[in-house]
């Protein structure tokens, strides 16, 4: 009982951790890039490296859905049975979107972001997790804690609200540290709620969220001006 109530901590700690390290590495990103806004140069493009980080987490989900490193699936959701059995919310269900209703709501006194280009990036994010989670979920083949249905891992709900968490400090983080709190603790509350609710397994969750943030990253990539355009941009301003 120690040894799993311990596991079930260090769960949570993990996807905690994972997250705080992200956003310290995100924040600091933009707020050393913060005077590019106030001289209205170009912002900084997303390059390779801005995978590196979630392609990890996803590894790392990968990797503790077939052994136990550092965290155990199996004993997770042994002590979830023991002292979560009854527990059932919803919550989750709308709290995935709350990243993106809350972008748009911001626009609101941020009329310096244009609705349709972080418009594009939601379309075009929503499209690759609509299509590839399914793919993976078949792929995979593991089981629900709570069904026989072969369709747990990766989570959808915690890829949705890390990708949307992730396109909203993307685009309004800029010096906003709580921002980010608030973004990336919905979205890690999410997954949480997808463990205590016998949806998932730690490593469903942990996996989703680095595929959730891959795959912002992939649709700002894909929408983000050309670099003829870029530079164009440059030469206009001065």
């Amino acid at each position: 009982m120690k040894i799993t109530s311990k596991n079930f901590v260090l769960a949570i700690l993990c996807i905690v951790n994972i997250n705080t390290q992200y956003v310290k590495a995100q924040y600091s990103l933009l707020h050393d890039t913060s005077l590019r806004k106030l001289q209205a140069l170009p912002e900084k493009r997303i390059s390779l490296k801005s995978f590196i980080t979630p392609a990890a987490v996803f590894s790392y989900g990968v990797i503790v859905n077939t052994e136990d490193v550092l965290i155990s699936d199996i004993e997770i959701k042994e002590n979830r049975d023991e002292h979560f059995k009854n527990f059932h919310t919803t919550i989750d269900d709308y709290l995935q979107f709350a990243p993106v209703a809350a972008g748009y709501a911001m626009m609101i006194d941020n009329p310096e972001h244009r609705f349709w280009p972080y418009t594009k990036k939601i379309i075009v994010n929503e499209i690759i997790i609509s299509l590839a989670v399914p793919q993976i979920k078949h792929l995979s083949k593991v089981p629900k804690p709570n069904t026989t249905v072969y369709n747990a891992f990766p989570s959808g709900h915690t890829a949705q609200a890390f990708s949307g968490a992730t396109l909203l400090c993307d685009e309004f983080g800029r010096n906003k540290l709580w921002l980010y709190v608030a973004a990336y603790g919905s979205a890690s509350a999410v997954g949480i709620l997808r463990v205590l609710n016998n949806r998932h397994w730690a490593s469903d969750v942990i996996a989703g969220a680095g595929f959730g943030i891959l795959s912002a990253k992939l649709s700002e990539l894909i929408v983000q001006p050309s670099r003829k355009k870029h530079i164009q941009g440059r030469v206009n301003f001065y």
